[in-house]
């Protein structure tokens, strides 16, 4: 977390250079930007610190009253949201911005994983496939108007913690089949639809410009041929590699970027690994792309250790939506992917998504601290010191399912 967020620190302050020019010209500070940044990553640590002081029963507990009060500024948005580079996404409370598509990610992973807790063949009913989904595809589908990525992101990480938690087979190949051909018709709708210039408001035409414009770019070296159109149609996806090629393996050196001069669009957010590989090199890549595979082995580390499978679950699901979109946003950049705008997870300048990454922090921190408390408890009875440990309150869940156990013995 702290190796990220001093990567945040760095390349955020490097990359928003020119937004922070434009607000010295205006008269304000030249540290505003920064400033701001700087704040909600302090806010991100208090928020960490005070959601791992939180039971972990409470957000079982209160599972589907979270994800209800999150849906609700997530249905507001396409009325009263404001509308950001032809997307809306955000809404403005008192002058502040706010992504409910973020948070509704977590309680929607929170909800799902307390659906499957139960060892005893309730995980495994129809009905309760139906609880989990019924939600989850609404909510993705609200996502997608203005978020495909996100949406399929989501999608993707509670049908993978279905499918580990043991939800009902039959209706879980039915919904994989059933998404396979609604990809298909996606993709058949797309080539028939005309596309767009990205600020024709078509989100769906937007789509398939981008697809199309990512095809024909694959594979092109960057040169003065394909450098020339840098400030085209094909801007993004050019100044990316450039930046990336700029590089020459080594780096350019700390503030030493040329790409982040105005020339790569959202340099701090949707493109900030292509600065990274720009100005520390390939070994900069490579520790950035090994500290989510460690964040997401930890994870699973800490996952593994604990005896709930709701907090099995939770932990699971928090690994993937942190790890997944960490990867299909360095496939953007490197050009594996089209772009769809993902933000790097704790390292792209963000409000919103920066704070709600820290509660993911903080989940797993509760997690891994009720792991250890487990662990010394178990070692004080073992050598006859049960008196100096900290009684460990059993999960509901724990309690739930030994009664089941015993209700079948």
């Amino acid at each position: 977390m702290l190796f990220l967020m001093s990567i945040s620190l760095w390349i955020v302050f490097t990359s928003s250079s020119t937004d922070a020019f434009e607000a010295w010209y205006k008269g304000n500070s030249f540290f505003m930007v920064i400033g701001k940044h700087m704040i909600y990553m302090i806010l991100a640590v208090v928020v960490c610190v005070l959601v791992s002081l939180v039971p972990l029963r409470v957000f079982r507990h209160f599972a589907p009253h979270l994800l209800i009060l999150s849906v609700i500024p997530l249905v507001l948005v396409p009325f009263f949201g404001a509308t950001l580079n032809d997307a809306t996404r955000h809404l403005v409370i008192f002058g502040i911005s706010f992504q409910p598509s973020e948070l509704v990610r977590l309680t929607l992973i929170n909800f799902t994983a307390s659906r499957l807790r139960f060892k005893d063949g309730q995980h495994a009913t129809p009905r309760n496939f139906f609880i989990i989904f019924v939600p989850a595809i609404l909510i993705c589908g609200v996502i997608a108007k203005d978020n495909i990525s996100t949406a399929a992101i989501l999608g993707a990480v509670v049908y993978i913690m279905a499918l580990i938690g043991g939800a009902n087979r039959i209706w879980m190949r039915r919904l994989f089949f059933g998404a396979i051909g609604g990809l298909v018709l996606l993709i058949i709708v797309m080539a028939i639809i005309p596309s767009t210039k990205d600020n024709d408001g078509n989100r769906l035409a937007t789509g398939t410009a981008r697809i199309e414009r990512f095809v024909a770019q694959f594979g092109k070296p960057i040169n003065k041929e394909t450098y020339k159109h840098v400030n085209g149609v094909d801007q993004q996806i050019v100044a990316a590699q450039k930046a990336i090629a700029n590089s020459h393996f080594i780096g350019t050196g700390l503030g030493k970027s040329e790409m982040r001069h105005g020339m790569l669009p959202e340099a701090f957010s949707d493109f900030v690994f292509s600065i990274i590989i720009e100005e520390g090199g390939i070994l900069a890549a490579m520790a950035v792309i090994l500290a989510y595979l460690a964040l997401f082995f930890a994870a699973g580390g800490i996952g593994r250790k604990t005896t709930s499978v709701y907090q099995t679950l939770l932990v699971l699901g928090i690994g993937l939506i942190i790890t997944l979109q960490a990867i299909l946003h360095m496939m953007i950049n490197v050009q594996l992917f089209p772009i769809t705008g993902q933000n790097l997870p704790f390292i792209s300048r963000g409000g919103s998504s920066y704070i709600v990454t820290g509660m993911y922090f903080g989940i797993l921190l509760a997690v891994s601290k009720r792991n250890q408390e487990r662990i010394n408890k178990h070692l004080a009875e073992v050598s006859g010191n049960s008196a100096v440990v900290p009684e460990v309150v059993p999960e509901i869940e724990e309690i739930d399912n030994s009664i089941a156990q015993n209700k079948y013995e």
